[in-house]
């Protein structure tokens, strides 16, 4: 398999990028579910269960575009 060349992967990053500030949004959104009085305890927890995960989804997205951008492919040096 042909490497990505430079463009590709700066759009690539692009898209990372985009997938983790949609990860952000997901994190926010769940803490304030978690913080409405109106949802059951059980779904509160839930969301509350949640927001690590999409903030460590998030994470993950921007390491990705930052290895991207570096002209590394993400997992080939990890």
């Amino acid at each position: 398999m042909a490497r990505p060349t430079r463009r590709e992967m700066n759009e690539l990053a692009a898209d990372r990028d985009k997938c983790a500030a949609r990860c952000q949004r997901n994190a926010q959104s769940a803490r304030e579910a978690a913080a409405d009085p109106s949802n059951s305890e059980t779904t509160r927890k839930q969301a509350a269960a949640t927001v690590p995960i999409a903030l460590r989804h998030a994470s993950e997205y921007r390491e990705e575009a930052a290895a991207l951008r570096d002209g590394r492919i993400p997992g080939e040096d990890w």
